[in-house]
């Protein structure tokens, strides 16, 4: 009994797999993403971004010189600084 449930979860394993290969997407490294904002939540989102390959352009009108420090390098920043 044992036996023939593994080897029906193995079966269903490879459904899954296989299930998977329809939902594949395009990859994002070297895409490029805005972000408009780039307080707490903004700042994570263009590091995460950076981090997967991707080019980050970020934009806040409120941005300090510091703020901007804590950004990937990466970062393209829009708009003045105070």
């Amino acid at each position: 009994s044992h036996m023939k449930q593994l080897g029906t979860k193995g079966e269903q394993r490879e459904r899954v797999e296989k299930d998977k290969a329809l939902f594949g997407g395009r990859e994002i490294a070297g895409k490029t993403l805005g972000v408009i904002g780039l307080g707490h939540i903004g700042s994570a989102t263009a590091r995460d971004a950076a981090a997967l390959g991707m080019d980050v352009i970020g934009y806040d009108p409120g941005m300090t010189i510091e703020s901007a420090l804590k950004l990937p390098r990466e970062t393209q920043i829009l708009g003045g600084m105070k």
